[in-house]
């Protein structure tokens, strides 16, 4: 039914850029580099992309979250991409390249997607969860050569109201306090993960994510969103 629905939606509001009006594409690339490059994020292990202040990324997250704009994982997730082997650094550009001969270099070990789950009452409202689109849609950039999505690991404990709602970093941190889990922990022991969203603002869910999963002593918690 959502698929007949989506098809519907397609054929009386074809896709097109949010931009320019380029068909087919959510996100052209020329668009897309006139998006400004995000701010300095409130911690250190949190990445981002994009300057989440632009109206055009603002309005394509929007999209992506609440219009079942699925498609816009895939024109998101390159430069995200992108942004995970600039930060992770030339040790995994030769693993993409295919070379992983020369001493020192990518040692074959996938490092662990974990998209920030939402919670079951959210999933069911919503249909799906976007940070795992991204993560899966991640994988298929790197052709699953380094990365590795971790299914099931972090839950959502307790269903938290949007936090931007909440206007205070104080409120935002106590918004978040408890709200996941990590199960399968053996999965994450002595592994790098990293955390992936959408959007990160004071770092919040991050960080509240990340002290759930430090539980099952990960080798390293990192965290990228498309958005600050």
């Amino acid at each position: 039914m959502k698929k007949f629905f989506t098809h519907i939606l397609n054929i009386f509001f074809p896709i097109q850029c949010l931009g320019c009006a380029t068909p087919n594409v959510f996100l052209c690339a020329t668009c897309m580099r006139k998006i400004p490059r995000a701010r300095n994020t409130e911690h250190a292990f949190t990445h981002a992309v994009f300057d989440y202040r632009n109206p055009i990324l603002k309005d394509a997250i929007w999209k992506f979250k609440y219009a079942h704009a699925r498609g816009l994982a895939r024109d998101l997730a390159r430069p995200l991409y992108e942004e995970m082997l600039g930060v992770l650094g030339e040790r995994l550009e030769s693993a993409v390249e295919g070379d992983t001969s020369e001493p020192g270099k990518y040692d074959g070990e996938k490092i662990l997607l974990v998209p920030i789950p939402l919670h079951p009452k959210r999933l069911r409202e919503r249909g799906y969860n976007q940070s795992e689109l991204l993560a899966r849609a991640v994988i298929a950039c790197d052709e699953n050569r380094i990365f590795e999505l971790a299914e099931g690991v972090l839950v959502r404990t307790r269903q938290t109201p949007p936090q931007a709602r909440a206007e205070k970093r104080t409120a935002r941190l106590a918004n978040m306090r408890d709200a996941f889990h990590t199960k399968k922990m053996e999965r994450v022991r002595g592994r790098t993960v990293i955390l992936i969203d959408d959007v990160t603002t004071t770092g919040a869910t991050l960080l509240e994510a990340k002290r759930a999963l430090i539980k099952a002593r990960p080798r390293a918690v990192l965290a990228f969103a498309v958005g600050h």
